[in-house]
């Protein structure tokens, strides 16, 4: 009956995964500076395109828009067609 108990009890980690997505967006968009100061532009938008993804599961619009315009910025600028 004890181990019913504790299995009922549940654990909510929702605002660690939300801290966590926004940890990795930040994480991310400082990487594709990185590779965009290095002339490496496919790779940084890769990295920004994940980063919008992490900003998007953590519910942060406003920095999700924001790598959205820098990842739009680059890819217009850099690879016309």
């Amino acid at each position: 009956m004890d181990r019913l108990i504790r299995m009922e009890k549940k654990i909510d980690t929702s605002e660690q995964f939300i801290e966590f997505y926004k940890k990795k967006g930040d994480y991310l968009v400082s990487l594709s500076e990185n590779h965009f100061k290095n002339i490496e532009y496919r790779k940084c938008l890769e990295l920004l395109n994940q980063a919008y993804g992490m900003y998007k599961k953590g519910n942060y619009t406003e920095l999700a828009e924001k790598t959205k315009q820098r990842f739009l910025e680059i890819k217009e600028k850099y690879f016309k067609k």
